[in-house]
């Protein structure tokens, strides 16, 4: 992934998912949906947490911080940072050394580390449907009316 400027919820669980994460130095990152009132889904989740960690995830989740480009890198959110000017000269650059390898190889490579990285069990069927439980909640809908309106939100807990 080449990132430039904002990598905020979905860009960043797009981002966990490529096996490589260069970014500008203007690069922003984080997942503040707790003030919208839902969780992150489990199956993004799992994929940020197998890359940055518990401590990480729970910063940005928790917190709704948004990390620059060099805390990301400092976490483990990126491989790299480089000047803005440079992110895609050094992603093309990237994209390059790969293809130069052995495709054969660098599947093999992709799944070994998949498979030995995997230490967890994954989260069952009903753990995925709990997930959604937030959808039928209060504050869930007083994220989203406070985000429309661009207010604070006041959530209740229930």
């Amino acid at each position: 992934a080449a990132i430039e400027g904002p990598c905020i919820g979905g860009g960043l669980e797009i981002a966990a998912a490529c096996d490589l994460r260069i970014a500008g130095e203007g690069a922003r990152f984080g997942a503040p949906i707790m003030k919208l009132g839902f969780a992150m889904y489990a199956g993004e989740l799992a994929g940020l947490l197998a890359l940055a960690g518990a401590a990480t995830v729970l910063e940005i989740l928790l917190e709704g911080r948004i990390l620059t480009a060099r805390e990301a890198y400092e976490k483990g959110l990126v491989t790299r940072v480089v000047a803005d000017v440079a992110i895609q000269t050094e992603a093309l650059a990237t994209a390059r050394r790969i293809a130069a390898g052995a495709p054969l190889v660098a599947r093999l490579h992709k799944r070994l580390v998949r498979r030995l990285a995997a230490a967890a069990q994954a989260p069952d069927e009903a753990e995925l449907r709990a997930n959604f439980a937030f959808l039928d909640s209060a504050d869930y809908r007083e994220g989203l009316a406070a985000f429309f309106d661009k207010r604070p939100p006041a959530f209740t807990g229930t």
